[in-house]
């Protein structure tokens, strides 16, 4: 199974660590809404943007991964 960037555990995450949309995107040089498209999931942060989210929430990339089923064709 491969993994993918979690919208959904990015906000998750961020909550449970106390950081604001706006202190994260000012931490990591993007905008807010920049965030907001993260943690919807219409964008998929480059890696080096994802590892500086990861460091500022004190959380690893790999929590904010989720498994992705393979569909058969």
């Amino acid at each position: 199974m491969a993994r993918s960037f979690s919208g959904r555990r990015l906000r998750k995450t961020r909550k449970a660590a106390g950081v604001s949309v706006e202190r994260l995107a000012l931490s990591i040089g993007r905008t807010s809404y920049s965030i907001h498209e993260y943690e919807l999931g219409r964008v998929t942060p480059p890696i080096n943007v994802l590892a500086a989210i990861a460091d500022i929430i004190g959380s690893s990339v790999d929590d904010l991964l989720d498994e992705e089923e393979a569909h058969a064709a």
